[in-house]
């Protein structure tokens, strides 16, 4: 298959970008792209003379989403005004409530409205996703959610990042009663998960017990990500420092003082922080201390959104960040974030062809609102909206 004649946007062939390096993009004017099973296997001048008609950018990595679950919380958006995020929380509602609708949930339907999603992320040009659990609380239940990513990864050809993740202890349970269960569930699940996740914040867990859960985890080769400092910061970032964290996301109520006890990837996740009105400014000083800076979607029923060119818009006109910068997050560095930048983050030969075709120039996302952008997208070579040509090598 060839791609002819395109301009291409693509971080460079590097694993990630930090500091400086974050306005980096590399541009290839006129060029074809030759696909074979998947991969780009070589990038050329192109032979057509003519003026490029499309822009093609990378397919997003979103390092950061909670896609698996039954049921919906859109009546909380106003209620939050009211008594906010941790007052739903405390009163049964928010995670909760949907720990309850998808506990309930027979695995049909939650694969269902879980695919349903994740389509729709496609569409919009997600190409790779790290998911977690957290919706079940159960080893019954988070085990259905695990097993409704596996379907939904072989069903639509996509990567699937699993995180099995504590999210907030069952109602009226002591943490401490929980962590035992937890741990169990990290026994049980170790053979079907990449990383294990704790929500550590207050209303969540502390940080002795996400400190528990992430050693119990390492030692049997487990990588950890954590939430933290969304809501408060509880001093959790010093109880980590020594551990095996691959990402630390969220992070809107750290300290500047912290920043040199954090030892990996942080994940910016810029449409919670406005939906919370939190201020972006701390990430400001994340890339001036040179830290490796992803983002996700958050995608979540608190926080339903499944357009990462609509994040990226918004965080361009509402954060700290470039055009550039944000584009590079959203794909080499969640890419590296999750492990598989060897494969996916960049548009390079060797590396696959996950790819977006654009309607118009990569520099409209985030200025041009309200009109759809994409073309097409490309996952593993194979085009997903059907709207375009391709020509196939003989």
């Amino acid at each position: 298959m060839i791609l002819e004649n395109v301009n291409v946007a693509t971080p460079p062939n590097v694993p990630f970008l930090r500091g400086k390096e974050l306005e980096t993009l590399d541009i290839m004017k006129g060029v074809d792209l030759f696909i074979e099973n998947g991969i780009i296997k070589k990038i050329t001048k192109s032979r057509k003379n003519s003026e490029p008609a499309h822009w093609i950018i990378p397919g997003f990595v979103d390092s950061h989403s909670h896609p698996i679950f039954c049921g919906m919380r859109g009546d909380e958006i106003d209620l939050r005004k009211k008594i906010g995020y941790e007052g739903v929380l405390k009163s049964g509602g928010g995670i909760y409530r949907t720990v309850r609708d998808t506990n309930s949930c027979d695995r049909d339907e939650l694969y269902k409205q879980s695919r349903e999603r994740i389509e729709t992320m496609i569409m919009n040009g997600t190409t790779s996703i790290e998911a977690k659990t957290g919706y079940g609380l159960t080893l019954e239940n988070e085990g259905k959610m695990l097993e409704t990513m596996s379907r939904i990864e072989k069903d639509l050809g996509i990567r699937i990042r699993k995180t099995l993740l504590a999210h907030v202890p069952p109602r009226d349970t002591p943490e401490y009663e929980f962590l035992n269960k937890f741990k169990e569930m990290i026994d049980v699940f170790k053979d079907r998960i990449d990383y294990v996740d704790v929500f550590l914040d207050d209303g969540a867990f502390s940080p002795q017990f996400t400190r528990e859960v992430f050693i119990y985890a390492n030692r049997k080769g487990i990588p950890g990500r954590v939430h933290i400092n969304e809501i408060k910061n509880i001093n959790g970032i010093e109880m980590l420092r020594d551990l095996d964290i691959r990402s630390y996301d969220h992070m809107l109520e750290t300290r500047v003082e912290e920043i040199d006890d954090i030892n990996g990837i942080i994940n910016f996740l810029p449409f919670t922080s406005l939906t919370l009105g939190k201020n972006t400014s701390i990430f400001r000083e994340f890339l001036n201390h040179n830290k490796i800076i992803g983002m996700g979607s958050d995608v979540s029923p608190n926080s339903y959104i499944l357009s990462m060119p609509l994040i990226i818009g918004l965080a361009r006109q509402l954060s700290p960040f470039t055009l550039e910068q944000l584009l590079n997050m959203a794909t080499i560095n969640s890419a590296y974030s999750l492990g598989i930048d060897s494969q996916v983050g960049t548009i390079h030969e060797n590396k696959e062809a996950n790819l977006i075709v654009l309607k118009s120039s990569y520099k409209d996302i985030g200025y041009v609102f309200g009109n759809e952008i994409i073309e097409e997208v490309f996952v593993g070579g194979r085009p997903i909206k059907g709207t375009m040509e391709i020509n196939l090598i003989e």
